[in-house]
């Protein structure tokens, strides 16, 4: 690896770090509104959401039919399983199971 992008990749790390000890820091020394810690509770799954949405709708950079997304149907299967067992271990496991599967069938 490029001696470049280990820097990068620690420096990213320390950026990471000093945000969240720093936020932590001063989110115990602040009292914040209550509706406003109910609305820093969803910014990690939204965060998650921007990450995945991209993926899941448009693998290959552009939208998919949604009949013929497996990255679509994967992930709704998944999703499914994860609502019926609330277990994440096995929604993962049914997901990369199903995604495999998939890829075997399609091509």
């Amino acid at each position: 690896m490029n001696p470049y992008h280990v820097a990068i990749i620690v420096c990213m790390g320390v950026v990471t770090y000093a945000t969240r000890v720093g936020f932590f820091g001063l989110a115990g020394a602040v009292r914040l509104h209550p509706m406003l810690r109910r609305m820093l509770e969803y910014v990690p799954l939204s965060i998650l959401a921007a990450l995945l949405f991209p993926g899941v709708l448009a693998p290959a950079g552009r939208l998919e039919s949604p009949v013929t997304n497996i990255y679509l149907w994967a992930a709704v299967i998944t999703s499914v399983v994860l609502v019926l067992v609330r277990r994440p271990w096995a929604a993962i496991i049914v997901g990369v199971a199903v995604m495999l599967v998939l890829r075997r069938l399609v091509g």
